[in-house]
């Protein structure tokens, strides 16, 4: 009998029922028959040599079923996270379960599900079709560090709104991003610090006021922890422009110690200018031209740049991106442009993605959505064309982190 008599997904647990039933045939005309010989029956009568044979088989055929299933959860999320609506409906009417799929992020790490990346991607077509089509407003987020779709949507008004309206559960964290000092009291009061902190870092990081700052520190959350990608409490609130300049104050008053770097992103020239008298090799920092750069400071680039700072700086491993890298990422075209003139490189690769300026503005646009991307996309598109002096022939490769996985 040929192996295609198997089912296309055979079962080993149906095959080894299989074999005890043929053992309970073969003892009736050989009493001393034992489990290996019905194995090894049955592994005949389907085409294989012997029962290992078969057991491998099967096994390889579970193996190929999990990788095919994993490659549609991977297209499906693929689909989501790039706006793609017609093809996510489509794949959503021909399984449905998809909506609860886990699947690895399109663009960085962690496993999601479609109602993280809807909640970030600023996409309101898309937002409402995945909580339509049954998604969970609270999501799996184990494997995403604990990041609720909730605490992703907490700076758009809409989204944010919308989860709350359909039940989506206020844990601590979330109560910190939504700036609820009322919840966080209670929650603190009631449950105390929470085991696990997203990002692995302190909870201090989440925190939207001096309020909230303060009653983390009551609880023991400590001032100065850093997360997994090395960031301190005090840059994640600088990080958050000018909502974050006085919860930085509030930070430094209460002990914290704050870098070149957190100024710069606040656009503190005046703090900056006292520093750099101290020290006059803080305006070559990579850290500092990157932290102007992350906040869009182009009064405090353009201040760095005139002390000799490099338009070519870069962040810290993983990712090792360049400022431009990041202004393209940011749509800001004047800080583009500026970078430029100043010596940038807009063939310069990152290490984790491999991919140019050009190819993170376009990624950009995929998971935000900004058309300013896509103008600074096109610009150094122009730039590379107008500049280049490779006499190959060949073009410029600026894809982005997606189109290279």
């Amino acid at each position: 009998m040929p192996a295609s008599s198997l089912p296309p997904r055979p079962n080993l647990e149906w095959l080894r029922k299989a074999a005890k039933k043929k053992l309970a045939q073969l003892r009736r005309t050989q009493p001393d028959a034992k489990l290996a010989d019905a194995q090894l029956a049955v592994a005949r009568e389907h085409g294989f040599p012997s029962w290992r044979k078969l057991k491998a088989h099967v096994d390889e055929v579970a193996r190929a079923a999990e990788r095919h299933e994993d490659d549609v959860v991977v297209r499906f999320l693929g689909w989501v996270a790039a706006g793609m609506i017609d093809s996510v409906r489509a794949a959503l009417d021909a399984d449905p379960s998809l909506i609860h799929a886990v699947g690895p992020h399109p663009y960085w790490g962690g496993r999601v599900q479609a109602i993280h990346l809807a909640a970030g991607a600023g996409r309101r077509d898309m937002f409402d079709l995945v909580l339509e089509r049954g998604a969970d407003v609270n999501g799996w987020n184990a494997e995403y560090d604990h990041w609720s779709p909730l605490m992703i949507a907490a700076d758009n008004p809409a989204f944010r709104d919308e989860l709350l309206r359909r039940g989506a559960r206020v844990g601590l964290v979330e109560a910190l991003l939504l700036a609820d000092d009322a919840r966080v009291d209670e929650l603190l009061r009631a449950e105390g610090l929470p085991p696990v902190v997203p990002g692995g870092g302190s909870l201090i990081a989440f925190a939207r006021t001096t309020f909230a700052i303060d009653r983390l520190l009551e609880a023991g959350a400590p001032l100065e922890l850093e997360d997994r990608w090395g960031v301190m409490p005090i840059q994640a609130l600088s990080r958050l422009g000018e909502r974050g300049a006085p919860l930085v104050q509030h930070m430094i008053a209460r002990g914290a110690a704050a870098s070149p770097a957190e100024f710069a992103r606040l656009g503190d020239l005046v703090a900056l200018e006292r520093l750099a008298a101290a020290d006059p090799s803080i305006v070559k920092r990579d850290d500092v031209m990157m932290a102007a750069i992350d906040a869009r400071r182009r009064e405090v680039v353009e201040w760095l740049l005139a002390r000799g700072a490099s338009a070519n700086a870069r962040t810290g491993a993983p990712s090792r991106h360049t400022a431009l890298h990041a202004a393209a990422r940011g749509g800001d075209l004047e800080l583009v442009k500026l970078l430029l003139d100043a010596g940038a490189d807009p063939l310069a690769r990152d290490d984790e993605h491999d991919s140019t300026p050009a190819g993170w503005a376009r990624t950009a646009l995929e998971v935000r959505n900004d058309p300013a991307c896509a103008q600074v996309a096109e610009y150094l598109d122009a730039f590379v064309r107008s500049t280049r002096t490779d006499t190959s022939g060949g073009s410029a490769d600026t894809r982005g982190p997606s189109s290279r996985r």
